[in-house]
């Protein structure tokens, strides 16, 4: 069976860093969601330009390793072609640790992330900040998860991560 993979989970999981590093290992093609969403200066793609963009990157490829969160704008099409699914349902309190780390040293060592943005102290702390959205999204996702994974993506192989530690293991999965 070809392998193509979604990475998915809420915001300051490791879904980028896990991807780079499985794709690595299995010689498959990486693409980063987040890094094909936003434009220079944190711009958003427009919604149907961005859905193109992730099918010609993966379009006429046998494997493939795709990692983000853009579940819904997705469904209909990334969401049809994958054959396993990796969910990085990590708790509440990991991801928040998690992204206190990850921010401090974006902003410190000026970090390039999603695309050819950096993360700046303004931006941390304004109404735009990950800190914010994780609230706003961590419940929603993990409904949206426990609901695909049982109905809609039932006929998907599905591997749930609950700790980082469990991602040892993920090679032997794959």
């Amino acid at each position: 069976m070809k392998r193509k993979i979604i990475i998915t989970g809420t915001t300051c999981t490791g879904k980028t860093t896990l991807g780079r590093k499985l794709s690595r290992d299995l010689s498959i093609l990486h693409v980063d969601l987040d890094d094909l969403y936003f434009l220079p200066n944190w711009i958003e793609k427009e919604k149907e330009q961005f859905v193109k963009d992730v099918t010609s990157e993966v379009e006429g490829k046998e494997e493939w390793i795709v990692t983000g969160s853009y579940q819904t704008l997705l469904k209909d099409t990334l969401w049809q072609e994958a054959s396993v699914i990796v969910w990085l349902d990590y708790s509440l309190n990991l991801i928040i640790r998690r992204y206190f780390i990850r921010t401090f040293k974006r902003v410190v060592f000026r970090e390039r992330c999603c695309g050819e943005n950096y993360e700046t102290l303004k931006r941390t702390f304004s109404k735009n900040s990950l800190f914010l959205w994780i609230f706003k999204s961590y419940w929603r996702r993990k409904d949206r998860m426990i609901n695909w994974k049982s109905g809609e993506f039932a006929h998907k192989e599905w591997i749930v991560l609950k700790n980082p530690r469990s991602e040892i293991k993920l090679l032997t999965l794959l």
